[in-house]
């Protein structure tokens, strides 16, 4: 117990070193040679992107599911065997 306790007083409050931070945004900035509001829109994007990429998946999983529904209406499978749909 004692040593949870010392691990907690060890933390450091900070988010992370601000010349660290700062070094690392010039060396990207010295690589790619954009600005800020070029990171600030790539990143937006990647923000909205994921959603998006989830709800695509989503549709395509549903017109799979309703086509496969479709295909066998009397709930029989490929061996004729009977099965039961759960919703």
């Amino acid at each position: 117990m004692a040593s949870l306790f010392t691990l907690i007083l060890a933390h450091q409050g900070d988010a992370a070193d601000p010349e660290l931070i700062h070094w690392i945004k010039e060396r990207l900035d010295q690589m790619f040679g954009t600005g800020p509001w070029t990171v600030v829109i790539v990143m937006g994007l990647i923000i909205l992107a994921m959603p998006i990429f989830v709800t695509v998946v989503y549709l395509m999983q549903s017109k799979r599911r309703d086509a496969d529904e479709t295909q066998e209406p009397d709930g029989a499978d490929q061996d004729g065997k009977s099965q039961e749909r759960v919703p």
